[in-house]
């Protein structure tokens, strides 16, 4: 009897061991679950898969380096030493700690080598033992992707424009060339040719005529895993939301060739073409996430230059939806692999999005990225789109970093023929194609140095917002040919000579030949024949009070233009004045310190309605000088015409006559 009480004792003690080492188990396993996917399991259905990203620690990463290509290295090397052309990142995760996580009854859905992580499908049950692996650092939940497709428009074509720039006949998508800039660089011979885009969306249609002369380099279905990117999951009856649409009309803003009716901004270039969206019934599928990142490390080992991708991250079919807290450029595991692209020398181009108007309000991720170019969207008269989202990030950043147009954007249709169609992700593909030109001019830029053009090419970079940004995008500015570099606003005294050094700068190998127009009398312009000159002013009352001198730089293949406002003072006069008056785009306001302090710009109308206004948050005792770019309070253009300028100061408050011309 005292036996059989001992043995009890003793398979007790046993049993409460195991039991004991079974909840230190299951305690250090669910150590590894992360709190959103946590509160996640805490209201689902313990039955029903869900998707997760297992993270691994170095131990399961193997000595096996990912397949480059030769293009992949001779990009890296603009930016390495030849001793750093590979780092961690191009390991891939063992084959052994794949089929460990296969082994314990999940599906793997895909590897990621940049982030270290498999992506499984995983019911709840299953999520013990697959974290009490020894390898297994953290498992969270995948995020859901959404697209948000832009409203389209059937473009009427029966009288289309016949207008011709050179070789390209752009009929209807002359605006959005002429808009962006793409116009005067194709004229310098520039389509593309030699860059590499990879384009992220939905399914693509390579059939339309639109892409006969374009140069397909790689395709790949990261929904169904093959390589086939035009064949439908869906047919349903709104055929806007077929799955070859989304993506057609982004990649036809870039590589549309059709004379006489579509000119893309860059069809010379190469292409790859990634589908890792799902766009059938608006239902969001999880696995869009993993899909843009593999796409993102294929791009890399395929020599990408740039990636241009209109879609974005915001709301979720299931729970875990993104807070704005979110938003810091780190948090969201896409806008860390959009930054790891970057960091390979990769531009990556994306959509701010289309969310001003409804209840989120904010931009998309990646966008939300520090490394990336965020798009904002304008329509054709440089007003802000109403649609476009603004920023800031969660961490204060100033998004979108740049805007273009996105209304009315003419491309092609999935279903054949041609389409107008709005949302930044029209307004994406232009500012990504235009960076092709200027990355085939000069094909030593970085993708910083990229990036830093684009948003230096805005109108306005003295002071950006986060509607847009940094400003109007301009292409020629990004491509940097030729620039001048002088002094915005030259005074002279009567009777008093002044001689002006002009400079020039810019990525041109020839040296530019200078010349001037539009020189008033006693003024006269020579060129040094080594990219400078010298401008020559005689103050003189035979001088007009305000004179804008235009300066050309003539490269050969390109010639830039720019104006030099020239003042005539009489005696000691320095007064406040604005020029050039009359003017197109924008307007500078000179306050010199003999005015005082200033406090205060605003314009009016004549009809006495304040139209923009600029308060003094930084007192100087220097020369002051102030921009207004013709647009009221909310961004607006404003119509040509008169208005009135008032300036105060803590001395005096003076008025200057404006003429806007269109």
């Amino acid at each position: 009897m005292k036996s059989r009480v001992i043995r009890r004792r003793i398979i007790i003690g046993i049993l409460s061991i195991t039991i004991c080492l079974s909840i230190s188990a299951i305690v250090q396993a669910q150590a590894h679950l992360s709190e959103r996917l946590l509160r996640v399991l805490a209201q689902s259905d313990n039955t029903m898969p869900i998707r997760a990203w297992v993270f691994v620690d170095s131990t399961a990463v193997s000595g096996q380096l990912t397949t480059l290509s030769e293009r992949a290295w001779q990009r890296r090397v603009r930016v390495n030493p030849d001793d750093s052309l590979i780092d961690e990142r191009d390991y891939a995760i063992s084959t052994y700690a794949i089929e460990a996580v296969q082994g314990t009854g999940v599906r793997v859905c895909g590897v990621s080598r940049w982030l270290k992580a498999i992506s499984v499908e995983v019911i709840p049950n299953q999520l013990d033992p697959l974290a009490a692996l020894p390898f297994v650092a953290k498992i969270d939940m995948v995020r859901t992707f959404v697209n948000r497709t832009p409203d389209l428009i059937e473009l009427q074509r029966e009288n289309p424009s016949s207008v011709t720039a050179e070789d390209y006949d752009y009929a209807g998508s002359l605006p959005q060339n002429e808009f962006v800039g793409a116009v005067k660089l194709h004229h310098a011979g520039l389509t593309g040719n030699g860059v590499r885009i990879a384009m992220f969306d939905t399914g693509f249609n390579p059939d339309h005529e639109a892409f006969n002369s374009a140069q397909i380099v790689g395709t790949w279905d990261f929904v169904n895993d093959d390589p086939d990117v035009s064949e439908p999951d869906c047919v349903e009856d709104n055929p806007s939301r077929w799955q070859t649409n989304h993506g057609t009309i982004t990649w036809g803003v870039i590589a549309g060739y059709l004379p006489g009716e579509l000119i893309g901004v860059a069809p010379g270039a190469e292409f790859l073409l990634a589908q890792t969206e799902i766009s059938c019934g608006g239902v969001e599928i999880k696995r869009e996430e993993d899909n843009w990142i593999l796409a993102a490390e294929w791009a890399d080992s395929a020599g990408t230059d740039i990636i241009s991708s209109s879609l974005g991250y915001y709301q979720f079919t299931d729970s875990g939806s993104y807070e704005f807290a979110d938003l810091d450029g780190d948090t969201p595991l896409i806008t860390h692999a959009a930054d790891i692209a970057a960091s390979k020398n990769i531009l990556v181009v994306t959509a701010a999005g289309n969310m001003r108007n409804v209840s989120w309000g904010h931009i998309l991720t990646p966008a939300d990225g520090d490394s990336v170019i965020a798009v904002g969207a304008v329509a054709l008269d440089s007003s802000l789109a109403s649609f476009s989202s603004p920023g800031p990030t969660a961490d204060g950043r100033i998004k979108p970093d740049i805007t273009t147009l996105g209304s009315g954007v003419l491309t092609a249709s999935h279903l054949g023929g041609l389409i107008a169609s709005s949302g930044t992700s029209l307004s994406t593909p232009l500012v990504a194609g235009c960076a092709a030109l200027a990355l085939e001019h000069d094909p030593s830029l970085t993708a910083v140095e990229l990036r830093d053009l684009i948003k230096q090419s805005g109108d306005r970079t003295a002071s950006p917002d986060n509607d847009f940004g940094w400003g109007l995008f301009d292409a020629v500015k990004t491509a940097d040919i030729v620039h001048f570099v002088i002094p915005e606003v030259v005074q002279v005294q009567h009777d008093r000579f002044v001689s002006v050094p002009v400079a020039t700068g810019g990525r041109s190998p020839i040296v530019p030949e200078l010349s001037a127009f539009d020189l008033p009398p006693t003024v006269s312009f020579y060129d040094n024949g080594d990219g400078t000159g010298q401008l020559d002013v005689l103050g003189s009352a035979d001088m007009p009070p305000v004179s804008n001198i235009g300066l050309v730089a003539d490269v050969g293949y390109f010639a830039d233009t720019t104006y030099l406002t020239v003042v005539s003072l009489v005696g000691s006069q320095r007064s406040i004045f604005a020029g050039p008056n009359p003017f197109h785009d924008s307007i500078r306001i000179f306050i010199p310190p003999s005015s005082g302090l200033w406090t205060c710009a605003t314009v009016f109308n004549v009809s006495g309605e304040k139209m923009w206004e600029k308060v003094n948050m930084s007192p100087s005792t220097s020369d002051v000088f102030i921009t207004w770019y013709g647009c009221n309070e909310y961004g607006t253009n404003v119509a040509s015409g008169v208005y009135i300028i008032r300036v105060s100061t803590d001395k005096l408050t003076t008025r200057v006559k404006a003429l806007k011309l269109d």
